[in-house]
Parts: structure tokens; C-alpha cells; sequence
């Protein structure tokens, strides 16, 4: 059985809040935390400059990994200087109407093989292949979400990975660091690794535009998101 089955499992049984009474008592719990709600996010338009470095900074993927349109990241850079303009007016449509083009939404579903044996269907990982230009909308989004969740220190020192200046070697240096500074003080250490199978399909939806709507992410940009 999935994991996000199990979880919708115990959900059946009450062990799990329903999502409006657990996204309550989450909201609950923000406001106690926080002594005053966030600003919200300020709306910036994308320029056709921004648009063609964002096209320039596309890994470029090999064939087998387009999406539907089969159009790949490598023909979309090489023609990006023609096409960054309409794809910049495309972007700021987007969150001039707080709506993500639906077409874009379309993803190819990919089994990978992780390890063991080739015939447990538990043994290959999903990847959905979503079309170039979706990858474009996406960076525009995540920039102005970073930026400002970054301006007003909502992001956790704690947290590495997915994080500019904190990548996950540098976790390892702060763990070992920490460890070898005990050790000299002769102290005693311990340690606690949990590791989360399939996390993200288990995060509720209502949660997450909740939080999303406490940091400040509100009018067009929630619905951009909700979208």
C-alpha cells in the first residue's frame, strides 16, 4: 500500500483530523505563535530581460525527457531570444489573473527504477514530465515567493537544501562540527534521523495555502497558487 494511502486510511478512522478541522487548529496555532500576520507580497511584473535569463538558466534535458508538447529545454533556448516576448506576456497575465494555464498542468507520468528487483512495482519512482514552458511560469513564481518569504526571515536557519547558501553539505558540516565540539567538551551525543517516505504526497493542500495565506501570499498570488 502507498504511503499517501496509509495516511488517507487512518484519516478514515479518525486517528487524522478531517482537513477543515485540522487546517483550523492549524491556523490556530499560527496566530498563537505569531504575534502579528506578515505583510503581503508585493506584485512585480516579469520583463523580457527576466523572461530570457530564466530560459538561459533551463538545464537542458535530453530527449526522452519532454513533456506532451515534446518540445525540449534545448530547442526552447535556442530560440529564446524570438520567443522570450510573448512568453513574458503569457507570465504577466498569469499573475496579473492570478491563473496558471491549464495546458501547462499536463504532466507525462515516467516510472524510474530506484533499486532492487525490476518486477515490485514498489521498486520505481513516478516522475511527471511537465512541458518547458511550464518550467518557465514556475521559476517566476518561485522567485517572487523566495524573494519574499526571504525579506521577512520566514525561512527557517535550520532548514537545507532547495535554499540559496544552504545546501545539504552544509548541513553535514554543522552536524560533524557540533559533534567534534562536544566530543572536545567531553560530552555525550546523540543523534535522530527520520526520513519521510514519499513526504510530499502526504502534505495536505489546506495546510499549505493556509500557511501560504499567513506569510503574506494573499490576493492574486493565493489564487495563483490555489490555481
Amino acid at each position: 500500500m502507498a504511503i499517501a494511502e496509509k495516511v488517507n486510511k487512518l484519516s478514515k478512522h479518525n486517528l487524522i483530523k478531517d482537513e477543515d478541522d485540522n487546517t483550523d487548529r492549524h491556523n490556530h496555532f499560527m496566530e498563537q505563535a505569531f504575534s502579528e500576520l506578515y505583510p503581503s507580497m508585493k506584485h512585480k511584473c516579469t520583463t523580457t530581460k527576466e523572461t530570457e535569463q530564466i530560459i538561459k538558466s533551463l538545464k537542458t534535458k535530453h530527449s526522452y525527457r519532454y513533456g506532451y508538447d515534446e518540445i525540449s529545454t534545448k530547442i526552447l533556448k535556442i530560440s529564446g531570444p524570438h520567443i522570450s516576448s510573448p512568453i513574458n506576456y503569457i507570465c504577466n497575465k498569469m499573475l496579473f489573473w492570478g491563473v496558471f494555464p491549464d495546458r501547462l498542468k499536463y504532466a507525462i507520468i515516467k516510472p524510474i527504477h530506484k533499486n532492487d528487483d525490476t518486477i515490485e512495482v514498489s521498486n520505481y519512482r513516478p516522475i511527471s514530465l511537465l512541458t518547458s514552458f511550464s518550467k518557465i511560469l514556475e521559476t517566476v513564481m518561485q522567485r517572487r515567493t523566495l524573494k519574499h518569504l526571504t525579506k521577512h526571515n520566514t525561512i527557517s536557519t535550520e532548514k537545507y537544501g532547495f535554499t540559496v547558501g544552504y545546501m545539504t553539505d552544509r548541513a553535514t558540516y554543522r552536524l560533524t562540527t557540533e559533534i567534534l565540539n562536544a566530543m572536545n567538551n567531553k560530552l555525550l551525543t546523540g543523534e535522530i534521523f527520520c526520513d519521510s517516505e514519499k513526504a510530499c504526497d502526504c502534505v495536505s493542500h489546506h495546510i499549505l495555502l493556509s500557511k501560504l495565506k499567513f506569510y503574506g501570499i494573499t490576493d492574486k498570488d493565493f489564487q495563483l497558487y490555489q490555481s
